[in-house]
């Protein structure tokens, strides 16, 4: 996953080439085989912030080959991206790749949420990722920091909810909002979400993007609103 939040619009050429790459060569979990296409190639995503509107191109295909990637056209102050890798083979299509929107709320996440959320995805043959992003625009009513902190914390701390979730690693948009979250409950050392501020960027990113320092990663229950060079962060208490 890959998301920035710059005071002036840019080429989102370079994060496009970065999810290629990590499509081709991204970090996989202990035990996940590569599949045909690269090691997260089951689909792509991205969103960006085009004056009042959010754009969206997804697709079913590897982004590593995919030329609807490399034709992808944006210049703006908010973007998110995401590479797939399906839990289940079967599922993948442009359709069920993030991000996902929902009445101004856009959302992309890694993991698998299980509970009634896994439950009711799997009775309607959508994502899990749907039904979490569904009932987070219902509940997130203050459109703050603070107001997605509580939602969330109230949210993952329902198990009969959420099941024991792999993780909620998400990138959330919404107005001139965006913010990132990490949390896992297994395979820490995949779930990860690196940080990078300064000069009117600051870009989260599952990898770190270059070699140039400064990157930190998220702590488990970091909450992140990324803003041009001053991200505020708050972390999350939640059940073990």
């Amino acid at each position: 996953m890959i998301a920035f939040s710059s005071s002036e619009p840019r080429d989102v050429a370079p994060y496009l080439a970065s999810l290629a790459r990590f499509c081709e060569s991204g970090n996989l979990v202990a035990g996940w085989e590569k599949r045909p296409g690269g090691n997260h190639p089951d689909g792509w995503g991205v969103a960006w912030r085009a004056g009042d509107e959010i754009r969206m191109v997804k697709s079913r295909n590897p982004a590593a080959s995919d030329p609807l990637l490399s034709d992808t056209r944006a210049v703006t102050d908010r973007f998110i991206g995401h590479v797939r890798y399906a839990s289940n083979p079967e599922t993948v299509s442009a359709e069920n790749s993030h991000p996902f929107q929902a009445l101004g709320v856009t959302l992309a996440h890694n993991g698998t949420f299980y509970g009634k959320i896994g439950a009711e995805g799997d009775a309607r043959k959508v994502s899990d990722t749907v039904v979490f992003l569904e009932l987070l625009e219902d509940r997130w009513a203050e459109r703050t920091l603070a107001g997605l902190s509580e939602t969330l914390r109230v949210m993952l701390s329902d198990r009969d909810l959420v099941g024991e979730y792999s993780a909620a690693n998400l990138l959330i948009a919404t107005g001139n909002g965006l913010f990132a979250f990490r949390r896992f409950q297994r395979n820490g050392e995949y779930y990860t979400l690196y940080l990078k501020s300064g000069e009117g960027l600051t870009v989260v990113a599952s990898q770190p993007l270059d070699a140039e320092g400064g990157w930190r990663l998220l702590a488990d229950g970091e909450l992140v609103e990324l803003s041009q060079g001053a991200p505020r962060s708050v972390l999350l208490t939640l059940p073990a």
